[in-house]
């Protein structure tokens, strides 16, 4: 004995089919895959191109960015060379400066004058109170 039991008389056996493949369309499956290849390919085109254009505007700013920081050391160097002891000294001497003998020593805890100044010598500018009275002209001031 197998272990089967015997066919009844007048039976058929049944047996277990396997399931019926299932067809899908093969047109739409392609459309779709197509689809989605398509979409892909667009969507890593549009990534590409704005990546050229931001690395041509930060190239564009890089180059600005060049220009403005060689103005600045321009700008820079030319607020050196005014100010230097040379340029201030002649500037001050254009406009009827001079120079002061002694210059005042203050405390500066407390605001003390230490050391008085002492004025400088020297030809007084042509607009000062005393050179116009000098050349002849009237004052502003003598006036009042």
């Amino acid at each position: 004995m197998t272990g089967d039991p015997a066919p009844l008389p007048g039976r058929m056996r049944l047996w277990v089919a396997p399931p019926l493949p299932v067809r899908a369309p093969r047109a739409a499956f392609a459309t779709a895959v197509i689809a989605v290849v398509l979409v892909g390919v667009v969507g890593i085109l549009l990534v590409n191109t704005a990546t050229v254009e931001q690395s041509f505007r930060l190239d564009a700013l890089r180059n600005e960015k060049t220009e403005l920081d060689q103005r600045q050391h321009d700008l820079e160097r030319q607020i050196v060379d005014a100010s230097g002891p040379g340029k201030l000294h002649a500037a001050a001497r254009r406009l009827g400066l001079v120079q002061a003998a002694e210059p005042a020593v203050i405390w500066l805890p407390n605001g003390e004058i230490i050391r008085p100044p002492v004025p400088g010598k020297g030809p007084t500018a042509p607009t000062t109170d005393d050179g116009l009275r000098e050349s002849g002209a009237p004052s502003a001031a003598v006036e009042r």
